[in-house]
């Protein structure tokens, strides 16, 4: 009997399978600039030397970001030396007590070092945080205000900012990670919807910077959405849904962070970055810069969804990419070093001429710490623009 011609044989068996390699694809490569921005940012801005608030909170947070990217590196020892210089004043016969979420903030970075290595004790700072929460006085839903009780300058006031969903929320979330007490995600939740009721534009998705109790207003009165100020509420949300994706309250959070993050993304300027006021007049007025830390921290939210599996790669990898591309053109290299361009000043609520003339100054600290927590959180994922900071493997 003749052998069967190949032909045949194909038709009664079948071709084998053939695996076709998959082509390379170019991954983010961003440690060796953000040690690099790291060691710059502490020969500057040494950790004992620092303050105690949330500008430095954010820097703290870039290192411990950055620790978890390369833990081999040290970098938490940033925030335990600026920890250990400051909890003295907590133990005192007349112990620092915090005024408002701002102040308050530093907890965050105490508790998330307590949680990585439980032989530290900062909890002289974290119970002087849960004693200011409990001390606050709420809105009439049971939000919680940015300043208060009896601030120094700005009295009860009873205004929700939507900082303290970073501030906040950052510390609640750390909290929970290192005690495991379901309350703290608990309150979060709680904080998250009430600043989601109060701050969010159900039609555009997009928080304005505050609510007046008081008075029964937003702030500002009119649909403007600051960029920075979104980008609180984005990392807080990407940090629950990454920190407990099993929690019953999940699917809900997943569903507004991600209405929430269309609508920014529909924002994105051509160069990759945000305009400060995300909206309005989408760049047709010249006093409406591109701002670099509220762009790194929407940046950072994204890294994190996507890491996380509640982001598609399918367009976000791609939106990421052109965020990411635009903060590499704001950190140029002048004279052996690099300078952070486009950071704004502490911005207060106001109208929109409050944002788009708020001071941008190079090298502030919280530019840099947003960076820094980019840097670190796109390290290994995959870049598919292949852009700067990035390499095939």
């Amino acid at each position: 009997m003749r052998a069967a011609p190949i032909c045949l044989l194909v038709l009664l068996l079948g071709c084998p399978s053939e695996s076709v390699p998959d082509a390379p694809v170019a991954r983010y490569d961003t440690l060796p600039v953000a040690a690099r921005l790291a060691d710059q940012a502490q020969d500057r801005w040494e950790p004992d030397d620092l303050g105690l608030d949330w500008i430095q909170t954010v820097l703290a947070w870039g290192f411990l970001r950055l620790h978890a990217a390369d833990p081999g590196a040290g970098h938490d020892a940033f925030g335990v030396t600026w920890m250990d210089d400051h909890i003295g004043e907590f133990t005192e016969a007349d112990p620092k007590t915090f005024n408002s979420s701002d102040s308050m903030s530093p907890a965050s970075v105490a508790a998330s070092l307590m949680a990585d290595d439980p032989s530290r004790d900062y909890t002289p700072i974290t119970e002087a945080a849960a004693s200011y929460l409990a001390s606050l006085p709420r809105t009439a839903d049971g939000a919680f205000p940015h300043w208060g009780p009896e601030h120094p300058l700005m009295g009860d006031t009873l205004q929700v900012w939507v900082d303290s969903q970073f501030m906040i929320g950052m510390t609640l979330l750390q909290e929970f990670r290192r005690t495991q007490d379901p309350a703290f995600l608990t309150e979060w939740v709680t904080q998250y919807r009430l600043f989601s009721q109060l701050c969010r534009d159900p039609q555009d998705q997009l928080y304005r910077h505050a609510w007046d109790d008081l008075a029964g207003v937003n702030i500002p009165a009119e649909p403007i959405y600051w960029s920075r100020g979104n980008s609180w509420v984005l990392v807080s949300a990407a940090e629950f849904l990454r920190l407990a994706p099993s929690h019953p309250d999940a699917a809900e959070i997943e569903a507004l962070f991600v209405s929430h993050l269309e609508a920014t993304g529909a924002t994105q300027r051509d160069d990759g970055l945000f305009w400060t006021v995300l909206n309005a007049p989408m760049g047709d007025d010249a006093r409406n810069y591109p701002e670099t830390s509220g762009s790194a921290l929407i940046g950072y939210a994204v890294a994190v969804g996507l890491g996380a599996g509640v982001l598609p790669a399918d367009p976000w990898g791609a939106i990421l990419s052109r965020i990411v591309a635009g903060v590499a053109g704001q950190l140029p290299e002048e004279d052996g070093r690099l300078v952070l361009q486009g950071t704004s000043f502490g911005t207060n609520p106001g109208d929109y001429d409050n944002y788009v003339n708020t001071p941008v100054l190079p090298d502030q600290i919280v530019g840099v710490g947003a960076v820094l927590m980019l840097l670190a959180e796109v390290h290994g994922l995959a870049d598919p623009l292949a852009g700067p900071w990035s390499a095939n493997p």
